[in-house]
């Protein structure tokens, strides 16, 4: 199993302002789609992802790693992204 850490927005109540946020272990293989999204923490507008897992669950995540956000951002060229005991590890586009 390959694991990445995300901190999300505990979702006590998704009507609450108060909102507290924790890290969690998400099982990469389960992971189904990863969208950007602006969301309300504190009285402030901040960027993040809905994270939805194969068994239906939505997550409000705060943060992702790094080499995810850079895929949704378009700053790199890939064609596969997998992971390894190393890390993710991203396939490079050939020309």
């Amino acid at each position: 199993m390959n694991f990445i850490k995300i901190k999300i927005v505990s979702p006590r109540d998704v009507q609450s302002v108060d909102n507290i946020t924790e890290t969690m272990l998400l099982n990469v293989d389960h992971i189904v789609s990863i969208k950007p999204i602006r969301m309300v923490i504190e009285d402030k507008v901040v960027d993040g992802f809905w994270v939805r897992t194969s068994n239906g669950k939505k997550y409000r995540a705060t943060e992702i790693p790094k080499e995810l956000s850079k895929l949704l951002k378009g700053e790199t060229n890939t064609r596969k992204v997998m992971m390894t005991d190393d890390g993710i590890v991203e396939t490079p586009v050939i020309n």
